[in-house]
């Protein structure tokens, strides 16, 4: 029973990270960098959490909220994220993906002479 609420929350994250990196107004956002989509998936978590209040949060209620597990993890929204961004090339900021190509490269020569 955990296995299958864990796989519906994972498409529902899925469905989620999928329609910000998609966004054709904010998805450059989002596709540039884990801060600003993990930012968002908190912000949507506790506007879910407490119906729209999230002005009236303290930081540390969200820290509590963070601590608890109330929140979506970061691990989670940036595996997600590689994952669509791998199936749909479209969902990925061209620049930052070559970035990441280019520094990957780099650290696979420098370890080829350890």
């Amino acid at each position: 029973m955990l296995a299958a609420g864990g796989r519906s929350k994972g498409k529902f994250l899925e469905i989620r990270v999928k329609q910000l990196l998609a966004d054709p107004d904010v998805g450059h956002k989002y596709q540039r960098s884990d801060l600003a989509l993990m930012s968002r998936i908190w912000f949507d978590d506790v506007n879910r959490i407490h119906y729209g209040g999230i002005n009236q949060i303290t930081a540390l209620k969200f820290l509590d909220m963070l601590r608890n597990g109330e929140l979506t993890k970061s691990e989670s929204v940036t595996r997600c994220r590689r994952k669509l961004q791998a199936q749909y090339p479209e969902l990925r900021d061209d620049a930052v993906y070559k970035g990441r190509k280019d520094k990957e490269k780099e650290m696979r020569e420098k370890l080829q002479y350890y």
